[in-house]
């Protein structure tokens, strides 16, 4: 005859074990994002001289031959100055995508919803962008559809996500090929998608695209480059503004990101801009 004290004390048992092996799994879950967030942290501190005190010593540099040039040597002076730019360029790119991850992982979004000129906003965007493409003889090929004139977004975050993605396209096309980009607008919603020919997206890679904490390629001494962070502040702003993203990679028609963000309601709360203002020549942000 079976002891019920004892079958009992078997099953608590069983159950114990289970439930020990699912805690056990759950930590070791969380401990391997701790593990992933403290070699972001590590890998951010290893670039940070390269991404940023390197240029700023740059632009010191250049700054300083310029005062040391003759009002006669304007050639040099042009050469310099557009140095200084790019360089002030990618010091601004870098420290924006930084303080959106910061603020991402803090949980402190919320959407400044304004409405905004679509083909306006987009134009001027990719003309912001136009000095970093010519580094390497990148063209880019723009087409607009547009039904809709104005849309009603975040547009700092908006256009965080249109220079993640255009950046991303210059970084990895090969040099003297052309971006095509296909804008749509309607009262659907907005469409944007981006093509370049270069360096395609292993299949393998697929799933982790998107991971601010993984870097796909070691060997890209970047914080933007290797399809990290700014990937993965794409896809969360993406989220935020009720969106979409996906990617196709293919040696046929090489890398395609398309971006897709629905209609936001005014909820009669929402401060507008004129559109004039987003471009106001007295906006010394570079992009």
């Amino acid at each position: 005859m079976k002891n019920p004290d004892l079958e009992q004390l078997k099953t608590e048992n069983t159950e114990l074990k289970k439930y020990n092996q699912k805690l056990i799994e759950q930590l070791k879950k969380l401990n391997k994002k701790l593990v992933e967030s403290e070699a972001f942290k590590s890998h951010f501190l290893s670039n940070i001289s390269n991404e940023i005190i390197n240029p700023f010593t740059s632009i010191l540099g250049f700054s300083k031959n310029i005062l040391n040039l003759k009002a006669t040597e304007i050639s040099q002076i042009y050469t310099m100055a557009n140095l200084i730019y790019s360089e002030a360029f990618d010091i601004d790119f870098q420290l924006r995508n930084i303080f959106a991850a910061a603020k991402i992982e803090s949980g402190e979004n919320y959407l400044e919803l304004i409405n905004i000129n679509v083909q306006d906003f987009v134009s001027e965007t990719i003309k912001n962008l136009k000095i970093v493409a010519e580094r390497r003889a990148i063209h880019c090929d723009i087409n607009y559809s547009i039904q809709e004139k104005t849309f009603v977004t975040d547009a700092d975050k908006f256009r965080l996500i249109l220079v993640n993605l255009i950046m991303n396209a210059i970084n990895f096309s090969t040099e003297k090929t052309v971006i095509k980009i296909d804008t749509e607008l309607s009262n659907e919603g907005f469409l944007f998608k981006i093509n370049n020919q270069g360096t395609l997206i292993s299949s393998k890679d697929t799933k982790i695209i998107f991971d601010r904490f993984i870097k796909l390629d070691d060997n890209i001494n970047s914080l933007n480059q290797g399809h990290g962070l700014g990937l993965s502040i794409i896809k969360d702003y993406v989220e935020l503004l009720g969106g979409s993203i996906n990617f196709e990679s293919n040696k046929k028609e090489g890398t395609t990101f398309s971006l897709r963000l629905l209609p936001i309601e005014n909820n009669g709360k929402t401060s507008f801009m004129d559109d004039e203002d987003l471009f106001s020549t007295d906006d010394l942000e570079i992009f």
